[in-house]
This record gives structure tokens, sequence and C-alpha cells, in this order.
């Protein structure tokens, strides 16, 4: 009854090409923080390092960290919530899945929703009960395995009525 849904092996290839994406992304993006605080540092040899010029620097160097990491984080939290909005990571994509109800049936952007917020709640508590967020990380990371049963179904997938199938595979 549950041949046709993908198993372990195809989601994990997927997200393995998630994370590649992911870090392609976010390079050039560092590449560019790194660049302003080298170009911080080297101002600072320019003008002859002087305490005023050594702490606009460091300035720069902080301000282009934090810029980095934020903007960093929008980019990973943009990316995830392609899969939130589409049923499908670009990973899942490129491998010719798609997240679809249980009875292999096209789901909806309310069901990728619900799917997404299970599969992520981890990073959702950390705003709100920082100490939960990493016990609930923790059960749905160790839940992903439950998709090597014969259901083929994580954890998140069991909780929000969903399951994985070849994008060829989905009725309606």
């Amino acid at each position: 009854m549950f041949s046709n849904r993908i198993g372990f092996g195809p989601r994990l290839g997927a997200a393995l090409l998630d994370i590649v994406f992911i870090i392609l992304m976010l390079v050039p993006i560092s590449l560019l923080g790194l660049g302003a605080g080298l170009a911080a540092a080297l101002g600072l040899e320019a003008v002859g390092g002087s305490e005023e010029a050594e702490a606009l620097a460091l300035l720069g160097m902080g301000a282009g960290a934090i810029a980095t990491a934020l903007i960093a984080g929008v980019v990973a939290l943009a990316y995830t919530l392609i899969e939130a909005f589409t049923g499908a990571s670009p990973g899942k994509r490129v491998m010719g899945l798609q997240v679809a109800r249980e009875d292999g049936s096209q789901g909806d952007i309310q069901l990728y929703l619900l799917r997404w917020a299970l599969k992520n709640s981890g990073s959702l508590l950390q705003w709100v009960l920082p100490v939960i967020s990493s016990l609930v990380r923790l059960v749905f990371f160790f839940g992903c395995f439950a998709a090597l049963g014969d259901k083929r179904q994580a954890l998140h997938d069991i909780l929000g009525k969903t399951a994985v199938y070849k994008k060829s595979d989905i009725s309606g």
C-alpha cells in the first residue's frame, strides 16, 4: 500500500542537495562580509593604526559580521519556506519529489505550512522556549528515521498526515 511513497534514502539525498544549494548561496554573502572586515583592517593599516581608526575598523568588522549573519539567516529561512509554500524544496524538485497527503493526493498550502511548522518546530520554539527547543529538535531529528519503516513517513509526516512521493505519482 505504501510502496510508491519515497523512503529515507532519496529524502536524505534531497536534503543533502538542499544543504549544497544553501552553501552555494551563503558563500558569496559570507565573502562579502569577510571582504568588508578585510577592507576595514586594511584601512586601519593605511591610516597608521591610531586608536580612533582602530575603533572604527573594529566597528566596521563587527557590523559586517552582524549583517552577514542576519542576511544568511534570512536567506536560510526563505529557502526553507519554499517547501512550505510549494510542497517541495529545491532539492526535492531536482529529484522529482513532492510532499502530498498520506493517500497520495495533491496537498495544499495549508498542509505544506503545517508540515513545515512541525518539521521546523525546534527552530521555531528556540525564540520562545529555548530549553525545550533542543529536546524538540532531537525528537524530530530521530523522527526522520521513521521514514525507514514500512509507512515511509518521518515523524513530521505522521503528525501532519503527509508523505513524500514522486511528483508523477501524486493524484489530483
